[in-house]
């Protein structure tokens, strides 16, 4: 193969060179991202039934729906909330559902399938099955106090930059909808005998589009315009309305008619104090470069903004500028990466060896990029981490080929002979070593969920870089060695070469004791997991604090607004405090991946403070818990700084249920009680509502029949009179604006002149309410939670800095030993607790295939299942390091430092595969055992620990970067490696001395007894 590489080696270098130029290009031009996307598994389903309460929708409109999606195959879970007037389904699709648009199609038919069984007063159904696509810029349009005026320019502003390239679409959050109030005189309307109904009837009538087509004069059509519908406000209120004696009064003489805001108050948005209207700029995922669309839209906002005075647009969320923060932190740790390694090089292989092996690591880099790039990859920090990682492992390849042709040509053996020779020796181990790292890679490579899509692109890089690295290594490798190295007159007699014949005298004198030595290390790293923190995933590393804000239910918007304010103010006061938005009535933009989005709700409040450093955040997070504590007691805060990975309710998350409510709610206050005292739980919280008061209308049915009322001309007149009914539509504006009858108060109505309305018989006749209907009041559930058609309940916790979810919940194990909960609750987590376990499960699922891959690249090399068992016996080698590494380090172990593990698999195996190959080598040239592994020892001591020298080295920049997400990872392969290098040079060939007895006996020469 060698010769043949040799004649073509003109064609090989013009090759790698375009894989190279192609990957300088792939990395101009690919699309770049923060962090990957996900698939779109979450929905969340709105159905409207006004007036109902919140038993009502349960009973009429929750449980058909559960039962429709429990058929879904596709839905992992969907909990739905009842609220007065609303239910809320938030719908979770499998782990292992890809192709989501199919399972949402199938989710609408269930939806179109449970309306069937929904009673007449139920409303629009909404389903909005692109949860998770978060803005990846948000604009403020401020400068009025005018929120009318500000939606006005809102709008405008969304269609000056719709026409970007790479925008996905343009929404506005913040804003509000008009309507005309036609307040109607009950007074002036029994005065003059007219009922709502009548005035409905006529503003129907005379507000219509009829067309009146067309005229042909000397061959031009001329269209006719009849004045069907009204022009103005004034049209309205002259709306002629007949009286019972044939006259006619103007609308005006029994209803006040004014154009304003739309009721109840929509979702409010303020930045730093000042009301804004938002605009959420979404980008096409996947295919567009972040960075250059902030560059595109800033330079179409500087054009706008001298259109747009006196009205301001501020950057309110900026992600394009994320995005270019944290790839060109991540390229600068690659780079230094590159650095250390090409020094460490250098230092353990001299300056000739050390070039060559040098140049392999931008040539593997830049044709990963151009191949990740044309399967469809996106680059974003995963992706880079991945190759960060890779560095370090990738040039191993190189690092033993080099120094096998050098030790060769150090010998004289002739160039051509030293190059096929190496290729020939090398080629079937470092194939097998390469074939292990990937098996170690391949169970996160298949497995599936939240977790594993979000990391995926760390396996892709890997597997994609040490692929490369092979192919080159055994092929351009040894080409560039053969031209550029020379016989050495004399081998310098280094440090290494001493240290290595001191190992391998170690190794054959006693070898019993080292034995003895690595179980007893393993079984003391293993005794240090008590003291491990276990993390899912840390923190983000952006300074900012998020408050969610949590009125009782039923509070009215109104007062979550005055709170909200107050908690603002108090928290500007702050030095830390850089700015601060404030969002009423909704959440407000997910401007970060993971932010968990909620149904729009009044007596809901989200507060983003941005401080100037992340290490400040810890204070006032703290501050902002007592403040709220002492001066707002009717608010339920949780505090807390962004986190990382799949989106999740709350750190710490304990679903109950019980077919009993009393019962349920005796579990729930026992669960919070055991959450209060756990060691760091903060934030506690439960969803148990006290309830709210409600006024029961009861219609007397007979009495009302005397009278010519029905329950429905009861409940109209009830709901008419306080929230009011959309009569017509006024359509001179871009949308039409509602008009809506109500009364003069709306919402505000006293409940005495509530009790003391008109209900009017269909032939206009006014009946007091007092004379069909008696009135006592209630106390009713504010909201219902169902999980899978099941009441459930939820206590969910923060955690206090520096503590994990299992501490946590182990502290709630402990109280509930002996504060049990009553009997038939059933107990389960969210949070972090299922979703590590989601996370492990998925890639234990697909473990045996890794497995499977490593044996068989294992005996594929050795054809010996006593060598292949010494080579696994590396793995629990490696967790002498990661322990101690993690518990000194402080890091806790999550799913970053699984992935570590993962890693270090592949590392270790490697190294014992290259040892035990020289081994086998010496074996069959006759060596007895003591000395094949002495002299394996000795030879390979080098290039061991050259790979461990620069896959620590490469990793030293991601341990001491300022991210939270990577030191783990990175200390897990460190602290593993430099333990296990050091005993994979002295436990393996101790034990092969102790287990091995000659070279491995091929099928033919076995004798076959008998």
């Amino acid at each position: 193969m060698m010769g043949r590489l040799m004649r073509c080696r003109r064609l090989l270098g013009m090759v790698v060179t375009m894989l190279c130029l192609l990957g300088i290009a792939a990395y101009n031009t690919m699309p770049r991202q923060e962090d990957p996307s996900f698939p779109h598994r979450a929905g969340l389903l709105t159905v409207s039934y006004p007036g109902a309460n919140a038993d009502a929708v349960e009973r009429l409109v929750l449980e058909p729906l559960a039962d429709e999606l429990r058929q879904v195959e596709e839905v992992d879970f969907a909990s739905g909330t009842a609220r007065t007037g609303v239910a809320v389904v938030n719908i979770r699709l499998n782990d292992t559902i890809y192709d989501t648009d199919a399972a949402w199609d199938r989710v609408r038919q269930a939806m179109e399938r449970a309306r069937h069984d929904f009673p007449d007063g139920v409303g629009t159904m909404n389903l909005e099955d692109r949860l998770i696509n978060i803005p990846s810029i948000v604009l403020a349009v401020g400068g009025s106090p005018s929120v009318t005026e500000l939606s006005e320019q809102a709008e405008r502003l969304k269609n000056n930059l719709l026409d970007i390239p790479g925008v996905s679409r343009v929404e506005l959050e913040g804003d509000a909808d008009e309507q005309i109030t036609l307040a109607l005189d009950d007074a002036a309307l029994y005065r003059l005998g007219v009922s709502p109904s009548r005035v409905l009837d006529t503003l129907a009538q005379r507000n219509q589009v009829i067309p009146g087509g067309f005229l042909v004069v000397d061959g031009q059509r001329i269209s006719i315009l009849p004045n069907s519908e009204f022009g103005n406000l004034d049209a309205i209120r002259a709306t002629p309305i007949e009286l019972p004696d044939g006259s006619q009064v103007p609308l005006a003489s029994a209803a006040e008619i004014w154009r304003g805001p739309a009721e109840p108050r929509q979702p409010e948005t303020w930045d730093d104090g000042e009301r804004v209207v938002l605009v959420n700029i979404m980008l096409e995922e996947g295919k567009t470069d972040a960075i250059r669309f902030g560059e595109r839209v800033r330079e179409r906002l500087a054009q706008l903004k001298p259109e747009f005075a006196p009205y301001t647009i501020q950057e309110m969320f900026f992600q394009p500028d994320k995005v270019q923060d944290r790839l060109d932190n991540l390229a600068w740790s690659l780079l230094f990466s590159v650095l250390i390694i090409i020094a460490v090089v250098f230092t353990g292989m001299g300056l000739r060896m050390g070039l060559l092996v040098a140049t392999i690591l931008p040539m593997v880099t830049l044709i990963s990029i151009g191949l990740y790039d044309l399967g469809g990859g996106i680059l974003h920090q995963i992706a880079v981490i991945g190759m960060v990682i890779s560095l370090g492992i990738l040039i191993d390849n190189a690092i033993v080929i080099v120094e096998n042709i050098q030790t060769l040509l150090d010998e004289g053996v002739a160039r051509m002979e030293a190059l096929v020779r190496s290729v020939k020796e090398l080629a079937g181990p470092l194939g097998a070593s390469t074939g292990t790292t990937l098996a170690a890679f391949a169970p996160l490579l298949l497995s599936k969920g939240g977790t594993a899509d979000f990391t995926r692109g760390i396996p892709v890089m890997i597997m994609l870089t040490l692929s490369v690295s092979y192919l080159l290594a055994i092929s351009a490798v040894p080409l560039l060695a053969a031209r550029f190295l020379k016989p050495r007159k004399q081998v310098r007699a280094d440090r290494l070469a001493g240290l290595a014949r001191v190992l391998g005298g170690l190794v054959s004198r006693a070898p019993g004791w080292l034995v003895l030595g690595g179980v007893l290390m393993v079984a003391a790293s293993v005794a240090l997991t008590p003291f491990l923190k276990q993390q899912f995933f840390p923190n983000a590393d952006r300074p900012r604090v998020i408050v969610e804000l949590y009125m009782p239910e039923g509070t009215d918007q109104g007062k979550t607004a005055r709170v909200a304010a107050d908690l603002e103010r108090a928290i500007r006061s702050r030095p830390e405090t850089v700015n601060v938005h404030r969002f009423v009535g909704f959440t407000g933009p997910s401007f970060y991946y993971n932010l968990r989005r909620a149904p729009q709700a009044p007596n809901r409040g989200r507060l983003v403070v941005k401080t100037e450093t992340l290490a400040q955040t810890t204070g006032l997070v703290h501050w902002i818990r007592e403040y709220a504590a002492e001066a707002l007691p009717e608010a339920d805060l949780t505090v807390g700084i962004l986190g990382q990975g799949p989106p999740r309710v709350a750190p710490v998350e304990v679903r109950l249920s019980h077919p009993d409510d009393s019962v349920r709610a005796q579990a729930v206050e026992t669960v919070y009680a055991g959450l209060r005292q756990a060691p760091g739980a903060v934030d506690v919280r439960h969803d148990l509502d006290p309830g709210v008061p409600s006024v029961r209308i009861n219609v007397d049915d007979a009495v009302a029949a005397r009278y010519g009322i029905s329950r429905a001309d009861v409940a109209r007149s009830l709901y008419g009179q306080s929230f009011g009914m959309v009569a017509e539509q006024y359509r001179q504006e871009d949308d039409p604006i509602p008009l809506v009858l109500r009364s003069r108060e709306g919402t505000d109505l006293s409940l005495t002149r509530l009790l003391s309305i008109n209900v009017y018989t269909a032939q206009g006749k006014a009946v007091p309410l007092s004379a069909v209907a008696t009135v006592n009041t209630t106390w009713e559930p504010a909201a219902r939670y169902l999980r899978n058609g099941v009441r459930v309940n939820t206590v969910t916790a923060n955690l206090e800095n520096g503590y994990s979810f299992s501490q946590a919940l182990g502290g709630l194990e402990d109280y509930l030993k002996t504060h049990p909960l009553p009997p038939g609750t059933r107990m389960e987590y969210g949070g972090d607790a299922e979703g590590s376990k989601d996370a492990n499960s998925a890639i234990l699922t697909t473990a045996p295939i890794g497995v499977l891959l490593l044996l068989f690249f294992l005996l594929l090399q050795f054809n010996s299942f006593k060598r292949v068992g010494i080579i696994l016996l590396t793995v629990p080698l490696a967790t002498v390091g990661i322990f101690p590494g993690l518990v000194l380090s402080g890091s806790p172990f999550g799913f970053q430092s699984l992935l570590g593990v993962i890693a270090l698999v592949g590392i270790v195996v490697n190294n014992a595969i290259v040892l035990l190959d020289v081994m086998d080598r010496q074996l069959e040239a006759g060596q007895p055992i003591r000395d094949a592994v002495r002299l394996a020892v000795e030879q390979r001591t080098r290039p061991i620990l050259l790979t461990t020298a620069t896959t620590v080295a490469g990793l030293l920049p991601l341990a001491f970067s300022s991210s939270t997400l990577w030191p783990p990872m990175a200390w897990a392969i460190i602290s593993g490696l430099l333990a296990s290098t050091v005993l994979t040079l002295l436990v393996v060939p101790a034990l092969c001395v102790k287990v091995i007895r000659g070279p491995v006996v091929e099928m033919e020469e076995a004798r076959i007894p008998g």
